[in-house]
């Protein structure tokens, strides 16, 4: 077993502020979207997906992918808004294990009543307090972080351990 690269000072203190902000902007967003119009994030980023994709439906299975969900997850969070009414289930044809997903009229209206305060939120939540020129420089290390095999690598070094 390798030693851990335990973190300075200042990173343990820059990696507090990241969580601290994550979970302010994810809480943020989810009271506002909740109190407002009665929509989780989660239902957000569904009926936001469907609604960008062609025809305003898509296959389960990309829906997973499009979300970085796995299977259940997005299974059950569909489940709960078919119930909803917020999006319907309908099976693939020629494919009779497939389902497609499509938003409702429901779902398109309470969307389309969602997004101005949401865009709202983000743009005094997130871009504001931010100045121009560290932009770019946030964008370059978010791509590298979500470009990052890490996850690969520690479960690989994990199996090999066992």
């Amino acid at each position: 077993m390798t030693t851990p690269r335990w973190l300075s000072t200042e990173e343990q203190q820059l990696w507090r502020m990241i969580l601290s902000a994550t979970r302010k902007m994810e809480r943020t967003l989810d009271e506002t979207l909740v109190e407002n119009h009665n929509l989780t994030t989660s239902e957000f980023a569904v009926l936001v997906t469907l609604s960008e994709a062609t025809g305003q439906q898509m296959r389960l299975r990309d829906m997973c992918q499009e979300l970085d969900w796995d299977r259940s997850r997005t299974s059950h969070q569909v489940t709960r808004m078919d119930k909803k009414g917020l999006v319907a289930k309908v099976k693939c044809a020629g494919d009779a294990r497939g389902v497609n997903v499509e938003i409702t009229p429901e779902g398109e209206r309470r969307l389309k009543d969602a997004v101005p305060a949401h865009v709202e939120t983000v743009r005094q939540l997130v871009f504001d307090p931010m100045e121009e020129r560290h932009m770019e420089g946030l964008r370059s290390y978010l791509t590298a972080v979500l470009n990052s095999n890490t996850c690969i690598e520690i479960n690989n070094q994990r199996a090999a351990e066992l």
